[in-house]
């Protein structure tokens, strides 16, 4: 490969240099006769460029034309490329404006430990605010009292929370606890950057020991968009938890819904000191239709 007197790459004696709109130059060169497809090529340059923070979250690319023309290919081969980009989350289309770099999404343990969101953030190195919606007592829907093994005459504490990570709203939660078991919690300050799971366990002895956890696919309805300032219709990954204390006395009930374009929960698993592997000592009936 030669380069050109200007720093682009030479293709068969063609500079393949491009200038995106804020003036930051991008040089590829396409190998044409590699098996490897021009869009997968494409793909995984302008890949390389965000990830190494050449082209930075917010930063406007070419559009499909432009890229096509500079670079000699079909705008086929350029819209492949976008489109596997976007399904990797590196880069949003934003109707009527163009294409741009993604914000990085923020990987959660959420759905693998028992922190809390504070607490994982914290570890991750984020800082994390709070903006408190809703702090009362009333009756339980069916739902929440089932969940927490209530009767019908007993109350919950509901507290709703807009939840920002380093300044940009990220999820709105919505928590259900059984008000016998935290007298004065609606009296305490739960927004900037407190810990519900720091006051729960140092304020009122009720440290979380377990949990279930359920993640689901969902969309965002008029006061989700505006509060998480996205668009109604945009996707949401909704986190539903149940949290037990300490004699299995379940402790909370909440639900989740957290930006789809920000958030990336991450599991950790590891192998089981002992597991059976032979299938023959599965049950026959186990394999009955």
């Amino acid at each position: 490969m030669r380069r050109s007197a200007a720093g682009g790459s030479l293709v068969g004696g063609m500079s393949t240099q491009l200038v995106n709109p804020p003036g930051v130059p991008l040089d590829l060169a396409f190998d044409r006769e590699a098996p490897v497809p021009m869009y997968y090529q494409l793909k995984e340059w302008l890949s390389g460029r965000i990830l190494s923070g050449d082209l930075t979250p917010g930063e406007q690319l070419p559009g499909e034309l432009e890229l096509s023309v500079r670079l000699h290919v079909s705008r086929g081969v350029v819209r492949q490329a976008l489109s596997e980009l976007r399904h990797d989350g590196l880069v949003d289309r934003r109707r009527g404006k163009g294409t741009f770099v993604a914000a990085p999404k923020t990987a959660e343990g959420l759905i693998s430990g028992l922190r809390g969101l504070a607490d994982d953030a914290l570890l991750r190195g984020s800082r994390i605010e709070s903006t408190v919606l809703v702090l009362r007592e009333r009756p339980p829907d069916p739902t929440v009292a089932r969940r927490l093994e209530l009767g019908a005459a007993d109350r919950v504490v509901e507290l709703g929370r807009l939840r920002s990570l380093d300044g940009e709203p990220h999820v709105l939660v919505t928590t259900f606890l059984p008000a016998a078991l935290v007298p004065g919690l609606v009296d305490c300050d739960l927004g900037g950057t407190e810990s519900l799971y720091r006051v729960l366990r140092e304020g009122f002895g009720l440290p979380v020991v377990s949990c279930t956890r359920r993640v689901e696919a969902s969309v965002a309805d008029a006061r989700q968009a505006h509060l998480l300032r996205i668009r109604c219709g945009d996707p949401l990954l909704v986190l539903r938890s149940t949290a037990y204390t300490t004699g299995r006395r379940p402790l909370e009930y909440f639900v989740a819904s957290h930006r789809a374009d920000r958030t990336a929960f991450e599991v950790e698993l590891e192998a089981a000191t002992a597991v059976a592997t032979r299938f023959d000592r599965v049950p026959l009936e186990a394999h009955a239709l």
